[in-house]
C-alpha cells in the first residue's frame, strides 16, 4: 500500500515542480493544441480527481463526476501548488487498504473497489494530464525546456531503461 501512496507523492510532486517552473500568465493561458484549455485546467482537473478520492476515503463512497470544478485553481497557481501540498500531505497520513464503492454517472449501482485500485486510478490519471499539458506547453513555448520524463508512464519509462541497457 504504502509503494502505491510512495507512487501517488512522485507524480503530484512532479506536477508541483512543473507549476513553479511556470510563469502564471504559461499556467493560466490557453493553448491552441488543447482546444484552448490551459495548463492551470488540466492542473485543476488533477487537483479535484485527488479531492474526490479524499473525499470518497472518509465516505465510503469515490465519485470523480462530482468535482467541485474550482475556476480560481486553474487560474490562480499559488492557490493550485497549495493545494497540491495539501494532497500531499494528507495522502501522507494514508495507511489501510480501505475498501471503497465507486460512484458515477455511467452505472446505477455503485461499483466495489479499494483505496489502492483509485491511487493506480490517479498515477495514470495524472500522467496522462502532465503529457496532455507537456503537448500543449511544448507547442506554444518551444524553447521552454521540460523534464523528458514529464508525462510519461512509469513502464515507458522502465522500458526505455532496459532498451538503453541492452
Amino acid at each position: 500500500m504504502k509503494i502505491t501512496v510512495n507512487a501517488n507523492l512522485e507524480v503530484i510532486q512532479q506536477v508541483v515542480k512543473l507549476l513553479e517552473t511556470l510563469t502564471s500568465t504559461m499556467y493560466r493561458q490557453p493553448l491552441k493544441s488543447l482546444h484552448d484549455h490551459s495548463a492551470g485546467q488540466h492542473t485543476r482537473h488533477i487537483i479535484e480527481f485527488y479531492s474526490c478520492l479524499l473525499a470518497g476515503i472518509k465516505s465510503g463512497t469515490v465519485n470523480y463526476d462530482l468535482r467541485e470544478r474550482n475556476t480560481k485553481i486553474e487560474t490562480n497557481k499559488i492557490l493550485a501548488i497549495s493545494s497540491l501540498k495539501t494532497i500531499i500531505g494528507q495522502l501522507s497520513t494514508i495507511e489501510t487498504n480501505t475498501p471503497l464503492l465507486h460512484q458515477t454517472i455511467l452505472t446505477n449501482q455503485p461499483i466495489q473497489s479499494s483505496l489502492q485500485r483509485e491511487l493506480i486510478y490517479l498515477i495514470e490519471h495524472t500522467t496522462h494530464h502532465l503529457a496532455i499539458i507537456k503537448i500543449g506547453l511544448n507547442e506554444q513555448y518551444p524553447a521552454f525546456e521540460l523534464s523528458q520524463n514529464l508525462g510519461m508512464a512509469a513502464s515507458t519509462i522502465n522500458y526505455q531503461n532496459q532498451a538503453v541497457a541492452a
